[in-house]
């Protein structure tokens, strides 16, 4: 099995951590998300139209009606009709009856594709409240059950593997302008539930091989266990991902807000799984005594390198003068190597045996 040393590069994974880590902050926190009606209440309105239009023109008429900031996204709708998504804070049904007339004289619209929905603000801030208890009590039950299945040293890192997939899929919502739904927060806890048990498959090879690998470094155990478990990953992401892209091609508005949440949620949980969380898992481990050890015993085998000589190979020289007027001083400092004795040359006369040689004619073999 050909192992690839990936921890060779570890600080390189960090540093792409600390890229999506500004990145999250950025977006989630100074941008901002645009939080849908579930959360802080309003009124969506999704209409299917007969004829093309833009987001720029359907958006100028629901503003022309009075509404204020409003969102508007645009859907393929079923029967090829374009699909649009109206969503605003304060919307009274007078300015939902204009938006109407306008957009049915210009554009016309389809039978039976609009739906009207009105969540209350009281609702939106307790929806909001309990998808931030859901996914605490989500955390919450990862660590422990990581810190009592494992050790507390594989808990954190599978969190900032998780943090890690949670604030790229949320900065990508905000960079794209995308609304942040119910669907949203379900999407989030799955990716949570799916980045975790990624995380801990190779969490679980990695401890196997620390009851077998005894002198081996941690990076190269850790190495071993991706090796081990990299194709079961990539399997297991493909089949996931498959369903999910039929349903970004074909689904509706609110399924595809799903879809594409958790799309990103299963590729970054898959990366984060071996480049996020098994760094950091070494980095922490290499500062246990046993494994220092092992750290350093590889790096002092890594440096002294032993040459072997036979001297029955290497033909005899005679000194020059220069060499013969040398002083003992000069060849002391010449660097020693080391020799390995010739195994072909008897040091020690054979007792009771004589020379098998063939004796030349004329000569007479004398006793000794």
């Amino acid at each position: 099995m050909r192992v690839f040393h990936i921890m060779r590069y570890k600080w390189w994974y960090l540093g792409s951590l600390t890229a999506v880590t500004v990145f999250a902050f950025i977006f989630v926190f100074i941008i901002g998300l645009d939080f849908g009606i579930d959360f802080k209440g309003g009124t969506r309105y999704e209409v299917g139209l007969e004829k093309t239009a833009t987001v720029d023109q359907v958006r100028s008429i629901v503003t022309a009606a009075g509404v204020k900031d409003p969102v508007v996204q645009s859907a393929a709708g079923a029967g090829g009709a374009e699909s649009f998504l109206i969503t605003a804070k304060d919307m009274s049904t007078t300015q939902l009856a204009t938006v109407k007339a306008d957009l049915t004289s210009r554009f016309g619209i389809k039978s039976g594709s609009e739906s009207t929905d009105t969540v209350g603000a009281s609702f939106g801030k307790e929806t909001t409240n309990r998808a931030f208890i859901a996914i605490a009590i989500a955390v919450v039950a990862i660590i422990g059950y990581l810190s009592f299945r494992f050790e507390f040293k594989y808990a954190i890192p599978a969190i900032v593997a998780l943090i890690h997939d949670v604030g790229l899929t949320l900065g990508i919502y905000a960079a794209s302008n995308r609304l942040v739904t119910t669907a949203t927060v379900a999407a989030i806890l799955t990716i949570l539930g799916y980045s975790v048990h990624d995380t801990i498959v190779v969490f679980d090879r990695m401890r196997e091989n620390t009851q077998f690998i005894k002198r081996e470094t941690f990076s190269d155990m850790a190495d071993l266990s991706i090796r081990q478990t990299m194709v079961r990953s990539i399997n297991t992401s493909v089949c996931v991902l498959l369903p999910l892209l039929a349903i970004l091609i074909f689904g509706g508005p609110t399924l595809k807000d799903f879809a594409f949440a958790l799309t990103i949620g299963v590729v970054t949980g898959t990366y984060s799984s071996i480049f996020v969380a098994t760094p950091l898992v070494v980095l922490w481990k290499e500062r246990e005594p046993r494994y220092r050890k092992r750290l350093a015993a590889a790096a002092a085998s890594a440096g002294n390198v032993m040459v072997e000589i036979d001297e029955s190979e290497m033909p005899e020289r005679k000194p020059s003068g220069d060499a013969r007027r040398a002083s003992p001083g000069a060849q002391a400092q010449q660097p020693a190597i080391a020799r390995k004795p010739a195994g072909r040359v008897s040091q020690k006369p054979r007792k009771g045996k004589t020379s098998k040689r063939p004796v030349a004619k004329g000569t007479k073999r004398t006793s000794r």
